[in-house]
């Protein structure tokens, strides 16, 4: 019995630690909810994927804190799901057992095109049997028929609070100013040449630089931005004729940005130049910031405050359950 103690003690702590080095075959007890007992491998199950995705962004103490996180809330919500389970079959209800076999039969039939024996094996290689299978899927079934019976569905946000909350959150929906740039684009060249200035001196250019004064000098006397793009630019949306789109300041390069929120709509920069190249900017037109009305975005906040109240009305089932039932963690 002591060693049993012992074993379940330390199962517990790794569970509790988050250590990632514990046997895949241990097991032990890690919560009891109403007699029924929640394991370490139900934990482990409800975990695996998202601890492989911890171990490939944490590292060190943050990957521990971050593995605990994850179990323990694995584990409450497997407490969660076996206080719905038991309540439905305190209450006397059931699920035939003919709905778990249509069912049964849909999956085989749409996953596997009718093949039991590739689904059995399917399972197999998941460590899973029919009858684990099956049970899952009926206790799937307990907990959608539970929620939908006390959380109800048919909850109803006043026209009251969808302008309360809009009023409350007035920032949320503001729009910032945008522009419509279009772009003309060249990358400094790998070598610098040579050439005599209008003094008769020997001077080192940039060619790309040379090349982009000639387009600046271009538009300046008439010749379209969207032609001269289309034809010179090494941008990625030379296609469109240099069209960036609507953006803001803060979607749009800092050292464009910083000229193209000067501009006026039909105005043309001079000559910008980047650590990578040289930039002609021409903004096409201007939205200036905004609040968006209630009216566009009444749908959107209904359905914001409709989920809320439906966890509001589930966490309080929740912790009504939690009173009603017998539940010990580890």
């Amino acid at each position: 019995m002591d060693r049993i103690l012992r074993t379940t003690f330390i199962l517990i702590v790794l569970l509790v630690s988050g250590i990632p080095a514990y046997s895949q075959q241990a097991d032990g007890i890690a919560a009891i909810v109403d007699g029924q007992v929640i394991t370490f491998s139900q934990v482990r199950r409800q975990v695996e994927s998202t601890e492989k995705l911890l171990r490939e962004t944490y590292s060190g103490q943050e990957l521990v804190d971050k593995v605990k996180e994850a179990r323990l809330s694995a584990l409450r919500a497997l407490i969660e799901r076996q206080l719905i389970i038991q309540d439905f079959k305190k209450q006397g209800f059931f699920i035939p057992d003919s709905l778990i076999e249509d069912r049964l039969k849909d999956t085989i039939q749409r996953s596997f095109e009718g093949d039991r024996t590739a689904f059995i094996r399917t399972l197999q290689a998941q460590g899973l049997t029919v009858e684990g299978y099956k049970k899952e899927l009926k206790d799937n079934l307990i907990v959608t028929a539970m929620r939908q019976k006390n959380v109800s569905s048919a909850v109803i946000v006043s026209p009251f609070k969808i302008e309360q909350y809009y009023q409350d959150n007035i920032r949320q929906f503001l729009q910032d100013e945008q522009v419509q740039v279009s772009n003309i684009y060249m990358k400094k060249s790998l070598f610098r040449e040579t050439r005599t200035n209008a003094q008769g001196k020997s001077e080192e250019y940039d060619p790309s630089q040379a090349a982009m004064e000639e387009i600046l000098s271009k538009i300046e006397t008439g010749s379209k931005f969207s032609e001269l793009a289309r034809s010179y630019s090494e941008g990625t949306n030379r296609d469109q004729g240099g069209d960036m789109g609507w953006l803001t300041e803060q979607t749009l390069r800092a050292e464009l940005a910083k000229v193209a929120f000067k501009l006026k709509p039909g105005q043309t920069s001079s000559l910008i130049t980047t650590d990578d190249g040289y930039y002609i900017i021409r903004v096409e037109n201007r939205k200036r910031s905004k609040v968006t009305p209630l009216s566009e975005i009444r749908d959107e906040i209904e359905k914001t405050l409709l989920q809320e109240e439906r966890l509001h009305l589930q966490q309080n089932w929740l912790d009504g359950l939690k009173t009603r039932y017998f539940i010990k963690m580890f």
